[in-house]
């Protein structure tokens, strides 16, 4: 199992960005870089998901995504 940390922000005023910007199976290491990101993107959404290995994401109920909006960091 890894954690990975994604990162959704709004770029130039209209066009909405999803990235991975962290992976680790370190959850000390992840825990980590989540309070640096906040600091650093305090407006910005983040998230931690827990990914298991050799898996197809899109069978799992639930896996990493994101809807963002504009109204989403007004």
């Amino acid at each position: 199992m890894i954690q990975i940390i994604t990162h959704a922000f709004i770029a130039n005023g209209k066009t909405g960005v999803v990235e991975i910007v962290f992976a680790s199976a370190d959850k000390k290491a992840v825990n980590s870089k989540m309070a640096e990101l906040k600091t650093q993107f305090p407006n910005d959404y983040l998230a931690v998901y827990d990914l298991p290995l050799d898996t197809d994401l899109n069978k799992l109920p639930h896996y990493p995504s994101v809807a963002i909006g504009r109204e989403d960091f007004e």
